[in-house]
């Protein structure tokens, strides 16, 4: 009994509360005898009473140990039966307990000769010295004493007290436990990555010395900066195996089915007890780590393993498929804006950070079959590598999707066109489709069981995820193309990856054919946005569902997710309307399928709101955002961060239709809430702020409106650097904001920055790209810079009433612009109809007192009085001054404006025909023009 009382106490003292009592209960069994010696010995452990005799003196022998450097003496000294500050231990002072496991406790001491420094001295616990415990210790002091690695702890020395206690001597590893120090100092998830680099190159040098570390956690990775970067330290080799050479020649039998280690961090293997355990335990890991750096937990947490039998423990490890990193960081709504923060990002941009590439390398090392993972720890530093710099990752499902996203990558700046997009979407979503069928039919044969199915399903939902990397073009795509490359290239796609595509959905051979050759026809016309619009809507969309239909007509659910990832990709390239009518078909799936107010049927009604909204059906758009917000703010809460998106969508929503007081009250609900609740320096927060500034300026305050834009872009700076999207929307609306404040010089240089990094960053026809190139063309109006002025204006016009259409707001603006610049140029012939043109679209379009159908109300009356025909523009003047009183107020800019020019239009008027009352119109309207407070448009 005394040796397998001692088995079980070595495995019992590293485990703690729930977790101890439950694996003594499950080693015992019913022998209460063996449960009762256990119980003795951890009582006498933790009283710090020892198995063996007190220290009878001095002993003179001494041994050598292999593996120890050469200048490294091995001595014996004495020692008391507890050490603590103070103690002597050879030529060593002990000065405070830095560290405290299982086996040992971890003094910082100062070394006094041969010379002095201070250094870590790790001594085996009173009461630890069993046969095992000696020999596992004098294991872990030969593994550090044979590595020689910048982030392995090294060995300085190494002896036994005269009890026989062995300890030894290694550098001294100030720093942070590796998830403390990057929380600590918000290091991106680059930065996380760069670090963990170290760690993977590290246990590669362990592992080509022959040993494994077996307990690679947080704790046991040090880091500290130096140089102003970085620099992790591998310690603690306690429970590290050789694998080639025999470390000790003392006996050491790791019973089989023991649990050593760190149950959050155990390999499948390790949890088993098994015996043969190689190189491949530390990968799974480092993998753990990996997760935890990413998402802020382990795939399973140690409230989930430590609440449970020991039998339970190895079950989730060997059987129970943790979440993909991606999906954990989705279900913790809770902590979600912490986490992001701590990684120097927003809630959004981590989840996209995460998905995919970062998914599949840390599944590829938590595989359950050690044979699927990464054979090295070398090899998961590559593959981190790899995607660091923006190549192929070898943990990439062999899917033609990602094959294709890295040729394009590979070839950016040339393949980035909506063709592009449209052939890498259908061939990956098809791809997909085709896989996820097959590995799902794959699964349920295997094994019918209740259990797998069920797994097989959720894991099946996961990937479904993953189709939005498929074509993960939106921060990349669509850029400047050269033509004569682009299609060689776009022909290769079309052979290589269209044409399988359609074979495996079933089309006939003929039918691939002609599809071949009609993209390539099309393409030889060079019109680039017609191909795009045709070939999306031709060879990708409706290819497309009909695979989605055909492969998942039984799971509606997971047929609304693939519908709701190809509607997003239609959205994010400014095909609003197909995009729409494809995220209404997902809307009614998950309505059916899941149910009113399930999450994922609130995520489609606010997406097609904001779908609808830039398409312009604003009706249908109000009653799905004034639905979601009921119903965040009934089943989620009033401070839930999904009710305060849903009350800035409606402040945008209100905004578009032109009811700017409502419009600000929504905006201004929603920046004290997310200041309150995310934090001043949440992305989100910013988001609301840069929203209040566009209602200022809507409503003529323009101070306060270039305010919350130049605090907005700084806050968008430092948290999503210069070029995210985010931040050069902020950066496009303070260049209109300082233009309209007749700052043009500022303004065109925030202009050309914004409109040169979307073109870069979205893609030359892209709304948002256009909306920055609009604005700088407004802006040269006022620099005078008419030639470079309506080139661009001419170019915005083209694309936006080629892909929006010809009524769209933002193509009648581009209409309204031209026609505003011709004017100021005197073309005024060419000025009226264009003008003309703009008021009756945004009459229809906005309705009559929407502000944008009211400054082209202005510019109509100043078009007829240029024209002599000022009775006609008596008329639109007076109207319009009334409806901008009543909208915006008597205050607003533009009022006082038409005020202004009322004054000056009687006061010709009475010039031509005088002694008719029009100079008493004109005292009139200077009186009331002076009573209005003093604004830039009275200059």
């Amino acid at each position: 009994m005394a040796n397998k009382s001692q088995d079980v106490f070595e495995i019992a003292i590293g485990l703690a509360g729930a977790q101890r009592e439950a694996y003594i209960r499950d080693a015992c069994g019913a022998d209460q005898a063996l449960s009762a010696e256990v119980e003795s010995l951890l009582r006498a452990f933790e009283r710090g009473a020892g198995f063996l005799a007190s220290p009878t003196g001095r002993q003179t022998s001494s041994q050598s140990s292999e593996g120890v450097t050469a200048d490294t003496s091995v001595t014996t000294v004495a020692a008391p039966i507890r050490e603590s500050p103070g103690t002597r231990i050879g030529p060593y002072k002990l000065l405070q307990l830095i560290g405290e496991g299982g086996f040992g406790s971890v003094f910082m001491a100062e070394q006094e000769k041969p010379f002095v420094r201070k250094v870590a001295l790790k001594i085996i616990k009173l009461g630890m010295d069993t046969r095992q415990v000696v020999a596992r210790f004098e294991q872990e002091r030969q593994a550090l004493a044979i590595m020689d690695h910048p982030n392995i702890a090294k060995v300085f020395d190494a002896g036994a007290t005269d009890t026989g206690r062995p300890f030894f001597v290694m550098e001294l590893c100030k720093g942070d436990p590796i998830v403390e120090y990057c929380d600590k100092n918000s290091l991106s998830i680059s930065g996380r990555l760069e670090l963990f680099e170290q760690v993977c190159t590290a246990v590669q040098h362990a592992h080509t010395k022959g040993i494994i570390h077996r307990d690679i956690k947080p704790s046991n990775i040090l880091v500290s900066t130096h140089d102003g970067k970085p620099h992790a330290k591998v310690i603690d080799f306690g429970i590290a195996k050789a694998t080639v050479s025999k470390l000790t020649e003392k006996t050491l039998f790791t019973e089989h089915k023991a649990l050593i280690g760190t149950p959050e961090y155990m390999s499948p293997e390790q949890a088993e007890g098994s015996l043969d355990i190689d190189t491949r335990t530390d990968v799974y890991s480092l993998g753990v780590l990996l997760y935890e750096l990413l998402t802020g937990t382990t795939p399973f947490s140690s409230r989930e393993l430590r609440s449970v039998a020991y039998a339970e423990i190895q079950r989730l490890i060997r059987e129970v498929e943790p979440p993909k990193p991606s999906t954990r960081l989705s279900q913790n709504t809770e902590t979600l804006a912490n986490v992001a923060a701590r990684r120097n990002t927003d809630t959004k941009r981590l989840g996209l950070i995460v998905r995919g590439e970062l998914d599949w390398i840390v599944m590829k090392a938590l595989e359950k079959d050690r044979q699927r993972r990464y054979e090295t720890a070398n090899a998961l530093a590559v593959d981190i590598q790899r995607y660091l710099a923006g190549e192929a990752v070898v943990a990439a499902p062999p899917s033609r999707a990602y094959r294709l996203r890295t040729l394009v990558r590979r070839n950016r700046g040339i393949v980035l066109s909506g063709s592009a997009v449209g052939a890498a979407l259908l061939a990956g979503l098809v791809a997909f489709a085709w896989q996820a069928k097959v590995a799902d039919e794959q699964r349920v044969a295997s094994d019918k069981a209740k259990d797998r199915a069920l797994r097989a399903e959720a894991e099946a939902k996961q990937q479904a995820e993953d189709v939005q990397k498929v074509a993960d073009f939106q921060a990349s795509m669509l850029g400047t193309i050269d033509m004569a490359r682009a299609g060689l290239i776009l022909t290769e796609l079309t052979h290589t990856k269209l044409g399988a595509a359609l074979a495996k959905s079933g089309a006939a051979e003929s039918e691939r054919a002609r599809e071949t050759w009609a993209f390539e026809q099309a393409w030889s016309r060079v019109d680039a946005i017609d191909v795009c619009r045709d070939l999306m809507d031709r060879t990708v969309l409706s290819p497309a569902i009909s695979v989605i239909d055909r492969e998942f007509k039984d799971r509606p659910a997971l047929n609304a997710k693939l519908r709701d990832a190809v509607a997003s990709q239609f959205y994010q390239v400014g095909l609003y309307k197909r995009a729409a009518e494809l995220e209404a078909a997902a809307l009614g799936m998950r309505r059916r399928a899941l149910g009113e107010d399930h999450p994922e049927t609130l995520d489609s009604m606010s997406s097609l709101g904001l779908m609808l909204l830039d398409a312009g059906n604003r009706g249908d758009a109000e009653t799905l955002f004034r639905d979601v917000l009921e119903k965040r703010r009934r089943i989620q809460g009033p401070d839930d961060p999904q009710t305060l998106s849903a009350i800035n969508s409606m402040g945008s929503f209100m905004r578009d239709t032109g009811d700017l007081t409502e419009a600000e009250k929504f905006y201004r609900e929603g920046l004290e809430k997310r200041r309150a609740i995310l934090g001043e320096d949440d992305p989100a927060t910013a988001e609301s702020l840069n929203n209040v500034g566009l209602i200022a300026y809507d409503l003529g305050r323009y101070d306060e409106a270039e305010r919350c834009h130049k605090e907005a872009l700084q806050k968008h700076r430092k948290r999503l650097g210069d070029s995210d999207p985010e931040t050069l929307s902020v950066l496009n609306n303070l260049a209109v904001t300082l233009a309209r404040q007749g700052k043009h010089a500022e303004a065109e240089s925030a202009n050309r920055e914004a409109a040169e990094k979307r073109r870069k960053i979205l893609g030359e026809d892209h709304p948002s790209t256009l909306e920055s190139l609009g604005n700088l063309s407004v802006n040269l109006v006022s620099l005078e810079k008419f030639a470079e002025a309506e080139k661009i204006m001419r170019d915005v016009w083209d694309v936006r009433r080629k892909t929006l259409g010809p009524e769209h707001p933002r193509t009648l603006t581009s209409i309204n612009n031209l026609g505003a610049m011709l004017q100021r140029r005197e073309r005024f012939a060419e000025a009226e109809p264009l003008l003309q043109q703009a008021l009756a679209g945004r009459m229809r379009v906005l309705g009559p007192d929407h502000h944008h159908t009211l400054i082209s109300m202005f510019n109509v009356g100043y078009i007829l009085a240029n024209l002599q025909r000022t009775e006609e523009s008596e008329a639109v003047f007076l109207e319009c001054e009334q409806r901008l009183e009543r909208v915006l107020g008597k205050d607003h800019p533009q009022t006082i404006a038409t005020i202004k020019t009322l004054v000056k239009l009687y006061e010709q008027w009475e010039q031509q025909e005088p002694g008719k009352g029009y100079g008493t119109k004109s005292a009139e309207w200077k009186a009331k023009f002076d009573a209005a407070p003093s604004t830039q448009d009275k200059k």
